[in-house]
């Protein structure tokens, strides 16, 4: 073992509560500019551009996050060095593996090196006002970006590339982008950059939450043939997830990286497909909504149960909508099948403002399982709500009888609660619920059904992907068994699944090593429903997907995550450190430091800018609109907004558009630009009237203004 390794590992326990292993650990997201020298002049940054690179790696998704960074309002001059402080947030299961740093126009790509050393290097930079730039991981999901010297007045970019495992479906493939770390600029991004490289397996890139966001095709000569999509700040406030067609066939997804006599392989399997236990959802959706109670607005709610309707649901499926108001709405009297035509119709005989802004839940249950009743008896129910006000036992226990001795048989009842703002809490039995909790856990409980809540998801969507999953019970005494033809497979790490239930509609990721050749065999067997099946599947070589080398990253991410689970000693550490330095993948014992060029230190010749694709083609765009203008006072409003609108001096009227949308993407008001051809600058009233003289509901909006070179959208907030 060399001299470095031993001392560090010395060090190593020592590490785990020491400032130097973990300086400030932020369990939230900040971006802070700071005077080194002069600590007490600081403040929050501000992201001038982002760009997000987005490719399929098997049952994981790439990222490739392109930030610029400022000192923007700040006060600091080009006589100050000032250093970019960035604390953020990943999911637990991502696996960080590069990071790049531009130096005037060269790209430095970062070293990796165990953490003592990359600290005591940087912090001896930074005294003499070089420019570093330095990635620790402080634990399992925070981050800490520092990169130094940056010029009061200029800016810094870099490059921060990770893996995410995508959430599968019978329809669709999905990730969470990271709008948590746009959130933390000072001044809001005008738009946000996404950048999507098709691939036979992999079609139609969207949007979950905004579907009519459109990915144009493009095409480079350099980079090749590609998909852009220009997502405006406003979209930022949300969670955002990234979807595309499902490449599933026959419910089984196989990639393999080949490598000597084995390799690396993915496996994606959806029980209810592959293993051809084809059971058909019929789901009495109900929406309970009490204003003040969420951070969701009623249009996301609607548009988030929208698209989990399109994205989770087939259409053997069937469903309808229920909402909660002084008289229980229906959106029909019959199922739905949940095909893409009924999914819409039922949403538009819901109408435009389907959701009250108080609760009436008793009664909103009572019609929901009065529908299942009339209409078979055989469905369930799946209650999305915010409301707070059956905590108490003294109320919750009454109305769960109740509602218990309206069922015969007892039909599930499944609960995505989504309340995270000003809730009551409530005591009982000994600890603390928060909102309706102590009743929903009983009611779901009782009707074994499942409980989720958007405390402990990542998002709204999230969070509906997760209950939509368990809505058809799990399989029983399940055994799952990968294997080749002519080898065997070893090293398997199950993503997601360890420790809880195997659902029928929720895909088993699971990766591994092999050592011989294809065939691929999947064995499974267990209990469905008290019927016991026994099951095998033969992937060939050529059915199997080839992934390149970063499937060697992927597992060795998945390793180190295991390892760092357990408890921490100095053979553990070594192992850590010998496979995230192999590797180039992040733990929490290393570092990513990028450096200037020297004579050890080379400018990356094989880095691929692929943020060239849009700054290029930003630039021109803002020369072209410099003089555009788009404005609304007050924000937020309640009766009145005025919206000022300015246009570029050579842009022709009828080339522009001027709309207000909604979260969900539907065109409310269409404003009109052509009533005076010689004016430039023009002042409309909106009144939060539809294109129908409807009062729209209370909730986030955006206004759009589209000319030939540009597209500028701002933030409406109506509070009713």
């Amino acid at each position: 073992m060399n001299k470095r390794l031993t001392v560090f590992l010395a060090y190593g326990m020592t590490l785990l509560c020491s400032s130097l292993f973990s300086s400030t650990t932020h369990g939230y997201d900040l971006l802070r500019i700071q005077h080194p020298q002069q600590t007490w002049r600081y403040g929050q940054g501000t992201i001038e551009e982002a760009i997000v690179s987005i490719r399929p790696q098997g049952i994981y998704m790439e990222y490739g996050l392109y930030l610029t960074f400022s000192a923007r309002d700040l006060n600091f001059t080009a006589a100050d060095s000032v250093e970019v402080q960035f604390f953020f947030d990943l999911p637990p299961e991502a696996i960080v593996h590069d990071l790049w740093l531009w130096v005037d126009d060269q790209i430095m790509r970062a070293l990796i090196m165990d953490r003592w050393t990359a600290s005591s290097i940087y912090e001896d930079i930074v005294k003499r006002r070089r420019d570093p730039a330095i990635l620790f991981k402080n634990s399992a999901t925070s981050y800490e970006l520092r990169i130094y010297p940056m010029k009061g007045n200029a800016k810094r970019k870099i490059k921060l590339t990770y893996l995410m495992p995508a959430q599968w479906s019978a329809t669709a493939v999905s990730a969470a982008l990271p709008t948590n770390l746009l959130r933390t600029s000072r001044n809001p991004l005008a738009t946000f950059y996404l950048l999507f490289w098709p691939h036979a397996d992999w079609q139609k890139p969207r949007l979950l939450e905004f579907p009519d966001v459109a990915f144009n095709e493009k095409e480079d000569t350099f980079f090749g043939l590609y998909h852009r999509a220009d997502i405006p700040s406003a979209a930022v406030v949300t969670s955002l997830n990234f979807a595309l067609d499902s490449p599933l066939r026959n419910g089984v997804y196989v990639s393999r990286h080949p490598a000597g006599n084995g390799g690396i392989y993915q496996l994606a399997l959806l029980p209810s497909q592959a293993l051809q236990l084809q059971a058909q959802r019929k789901v009495a959706v109900l929406f309970d909504y009490l204003a003040g109670k969420s951070t969701i607005t009623t249009n996301e709610v609607l548009n988030g149960v929208k698209v989990m309707l399109r994205e989770q649901f087939t259409s053997a499926d069937s469903f309808n909508l229920i909402f909660s108001n002084l008289t229980i709405r229906r959106a029909g009297e019959n199922w739905f099948s949940a095909d893409p035509a009924a999914i819409d119709q039922a949403f538009a005989n819901a109408g435009s403002n389907p959701l009250a802004s108080y609760s009436n839940l008793p009664a909103l249950l009572a019609n929901g399982l009065d529908f299942v009743k009339q209409n078979g008896n055989d469905g369930s129910l799946l209650l999305i709500t915010n409301s707070d006000q059956v905590g108490d036992y003294r109320v919750a226990n009454p109305l769960l009888n109740d509602v218990l001795n309206q069922m015969n048989p007892v039909l599930p009842i499944h609960v995505a609660d989504f309340t995270n703002a000003k809730a009551t809490y409530y005591n009982n039995g000994g600890r603390s619920y928060y909102g309706n909790e102590y009743f929903y856990q009983n009611l779901t409980q009782r009707t074994y059904g499942n409980y989720a809540n958007i405390r402990a998801t990542s998002s709204f969507s999230g969070m509906l992907t997760a209950i939509a999953q368990t809505l058809n019970g799990f399989i029983d005494s399940f055994d799952l068994y990968t294997t080749l033809e002519n080898g065997f497979c070893f090293g398997r790490y199950n993503l997601g699944t360890t420790g809880s239930a195997i659902y029928l509609n929720r895909p088993i990721l699971q990766l591994g090593k092999f050592n011989g050749s294809f065939p691929f065999i999947v064995q499974a067997a267990g209990v469905y429903k008290q019927q016991t099946f026994s099951t095998s599947k033969t992937i060939a070589a050529d059915e199997a997907a080839l992934s390149d080398s970063l499937a060697e990253e992927i597992w060795t991410g998945n390793y180190i995550a295991a390892l760092e689970a357990q408890p921490q000693t100095n053979e553990i550490i070594k192992q850590i450190l010998e496979a995230s330095l192999r590797e180039r993948v992040l733990s929490r014992y290393t570092a990513f430091l990028a450096l200037e060029p020297s004579d050890t230190v080379k400018v990356c010749q094989d880095c691929r800018d692929e943020s060239k694709l849009v700054s290029s083609v930003v630039s021109r765009e803002k020369e072209a609109a410099d003089d555009s203008l788009l404005q609304a006072y007050p924000n937020p409003f309640n009766a009145a907004t005025t919206l000022t609108v300015r246009l570029p001096n050579n842009v022709k009227r009828e080339n522009v558009s001027l709309k207000i949308y909604n979260l969900i993407g539907q065109v409310v008001r269409t404003f009109d630009l052509l009533v005076d051809p010689g004016k430039h600058t023009y002042q409309f009233t909106w009144d939060g009237r539809n294109d129908a003289g409807q009062i729209a509901a209370t909730g986030t909006y955006f206004l759009v203004l589209k000319t030939p070179a540009s597209r500028k959208a701002l933030k409406l907030v109506m509070m009713k």
